[in-house]
């Protein structure tokens, strides 16, 4: 019995820490871009509405400052048990694609139909921070920043640095926890619910195959259709409703696929066993993550009424 909760608490201060890392991550990301906006508007308002300024941001706050210092947090974390790589056949990593693009497609319907009734509610439409940055943004940027760069620092962190840590104790914890860190990550309902999806998808992509190589080239391919050719490429009728077609065709392959390989999922144990009934006490009811919840919901609850 003893053994169990010294096992018990261990396991919480694990998780402590990843809570408290995301937390960190995301109050110094806003905080760095408020701080650089209060400068520049100083020096000249006009930088603000600059696409390639509110993508600079981000590579400040994110990739160059909360990034590095997320994975400093979590580096007293041990890894957990190297596991041999298996590589995807061309088919294989386009069935997952497929089923990214199935899972990122119906989580997007809910996440329509959800902001619908809040903007009833409230009496106007919810705003999508990211579509605001994307528009005033010229292709360049877009496909740089949110098509290349940001992919692969999310699946570095969250799929490298946070699934490594975390899968010691088994791949169903180590997936839902990264896949909601992931969500709460990007701070608004607009993308929080596919976010969390996608971040399953890629967790188990990751897992399956002991590297993160798939997760990268699955997430820049979903950001590239998403960000790139769904919103810079297409510039006539007749090409969005080619577009629209393509789309219907992946999800429909997606959902096909999905069906076919659900039971057919394999997840590992892990070296250490969180009993049923603490697994929720365990892993989200902790200081760490507690306060990463509370800073989270709080941002997406102010953009959601704003």
């Amino acid at each position: 019995m003893n053994s169990e909760l010294k096992t018990n608490v261990n396991v919480k201060s694990v998780f402590s820490r990843v809570g408290l890392a995301a937390a960190v991550l995301g109050v110094v990301v806003n905080l760095v871009q408020m701080l650089i906006i209060t400068i520049f508007n100083i020096v000249n308002p006009a930088f603000e509405s600059n696409g390639w300024f509110r993508y600079l941001l981000i590579a400040v706050s994110f990739y160059l400052i909360g990034f590095p210092l997320c994975c400093l947090i979590l580096k007293r974390i041990p890894d957990g048990h190297k596991r041999e790589e298996e590589s995807l056949t061309f088919g294989g990593f386009i069935k997952f694609f497929l089923i990214s693009y199935f899972v990122m497609v119906l989580l997007n319907l809910f996440t329509m139909g959800f902001l619908l009734v809040v903007g009833k509610v409230k009496g106007a439409d919810v705003v999508n921070p990211l579509e605001g940055v994307i528009s005033n943004s010229s292709i360049w940027a877009t496909i740089i920043f949110a098509g290349i760069l940001s992919p692969i620092i999310e699946e570095i962190l969250f799929r490298g640095v946070m699934l490594n840590k975390l899968r010691t104790y088994g791949d169903k914890i180590a997936i839902i926890t990264t896949a909601l860190l992931f969500g709460l990550f990007h701070e608004n309902f607009s993308q929080f619910f596919y976010a969390v999806g996608l971040g399953v998808v890629f967790a188990y992509v990751t897992l399956k195959t002991g590297t993160i190589k798939y997760s990268i080239g699955l997430h820049i391919m979903i950001n590239m259709m998403g960000s790139v050719i769904g919103t810079k490429v297409l510039s006539s009728n007749t090409a969005t409703m080619i577009f629209g077609i393509v789309v219907w065709v992946f999800v429909i392959a997606g959902l096909i696929l999905f069906i076919k390989d659900f039971k057919k999922m394999s997840l590992l144990p892990g070296e250490v066993t969180i009993e049923k009934g603490y697994v929720v006490s365990e892993t989200w009811l902790n200081m760490g993550m507690m306060i990463n919840l509370i800073i989270s919901l709080s941002l997406m609850i102010y953009i959601l009424l704003v």
